[in-house]
């Protein structure tokens, strides 16, 4: 396809927006030396919230031709994508609250988590009482539902192999039974069966949900507004586009040493490569399925069930040299990523 089709100007439009909003947010924290207790608050991180706040504010309110322009669209899912542009800015003001107001941080955590609940209740039941015609229209279809959960299933096992492998080559050791999970008191004798109820329940489905306005945030902006453009290129072309880009926009996330590679230049390198690859099934899925909820969903999944058998099952002695996200488990990502490849969709305009 021809890169004159291609809206630059709406691209860097969006790539402004996000990056000057999020990065901007976190310098500010970091600048009045406020980074720490918010992280100790363990609140979502506001810039998960700004790529679909800016792709949504822009298609809604300037784009005159998109199809969810306030002056033409008045379907009832614009509520979902309104309660969203209200979601954000709510809960960058919480956050700001929490690091600013002592003794407000627990409380005002609390508060964050129900808003986000709420919005996930909002979307399914809007969704549910909209014509699929208005749904599609928003970019919110469902799509291939048993197909997702096939996609969710395979990030999952996947996700456990990985663990299995840190733990059968030595790269980790099995962390064995603890008296606290998620911080609540675990009773001896469920463990560990126990432990295998609280990763379906808490972990594959309770944290995916409960955190999905986050995720949705990025997805929507990344495999939505973001690669909805960028495959104009070409559908590989496009993607590996979008993962650079959603690479680099974690360069702060990790030159601040709270994710899972070094604050180093090769641990910028090892992101970029990791969020290039992942990428890849992300956008896959969204192709296969037609829905980006499915990679929402999918992201939520990585983020909760990788974090629960990292603290919960095996740690990786070395979060570099293993696999998961390390090295070794870039390589598996890597041939996973080279077989989806192979499917005839990445040569397809539709």
């Amino acid at each position: 396809m021809s890169m004159q089709k291609i809206d630059f100007g709406r691209i860097g439009l969006f790539l402004f927006f996000t990056f000057a909003l999020s990065w901007g947010f976190d310098l500010l924290l970091v600048a009045f030396g406020r980074h720490d207790p918010y992280l100790d608050f363990g609140m979502t991180p506001w810039g998960m919230f700004v790529p679909a706040f800016v792709a949504l504010g822009l298609q809604m309110f300037l784009f005159k031709d998109s199809p969810i322009y306030f002056h033409r669209y008045k379907e009832k899912p614009r509520w979902i994508l309104l309660g969203f542009l209200i979601l954000t800015p709510v809960y960058g003001l919480l956050t700001v609250l929490a690091v600013t107001t002592s003794g407000a941080g627990q409380v005002v955590q609390g508060i964050g988590a129900v808003l986000m609940t709420l919005w996930t209740l909002l979307a399914i039941f809007i969704g549910g009482r909209s014509q699929s015609q208005a749904i599609q229209r928003a970019g919110l279809q469902l799509g291939n539902v048993k197909r997702g959960q096939r996609f969710v299933l395979g990030v999952v096992t996947f996700l456990i192999l990985q663990a299995m492998l840190n733990l059968g080559f030595g790269l980790g050791d099995f962390q064995g039974r603890m008296d606290r999970i998620y911080g609540v008191p675990f009773p001896e004798g469920l463990y560990p069966v126990g432990l295998v109820i609280l990763f379906i329940g808490v972990a594959v489905i309770g944290a995916p949900l409960s955190g999905l306005a986050a995720v949705f945030g990025e997805e929507y902006g990344w495999r939505g507004f973001l690669q909805g453009q960028l495959v104009k290129l070409g559908r590989a072309r496009g993607v590996l586009l979008v993962g650079l880009v959603w690479g680099v926009w974690h360069f702060p996330v990790i030159l601040r040493g709270v994710h899972t590679y070094p604050a180093t230049g090769g641990g910028l390198a090892l992101g970029v490569v990791f969020f290039v690859l992942w990428g890849f099934v992300q956008s896959y899925a969204v192709f296969k399925t037609g829905s980006i909820w499915v990679a929402a969903f999918m992201h939520g999944v990585v983020n909760s069930v990788y974090g629960f058998l990292l603290t919960y099952v095996v740690r990786p002695d070395d979060k570099v040299f293993s696999f998961g996200l390390g090295v070794y488990g870039l390589l598996c990502i890597g041939l996973v990523a080279a077989l989806i490849l192979r499917d005839p969709l990445w040569r397809s305009d539709s």
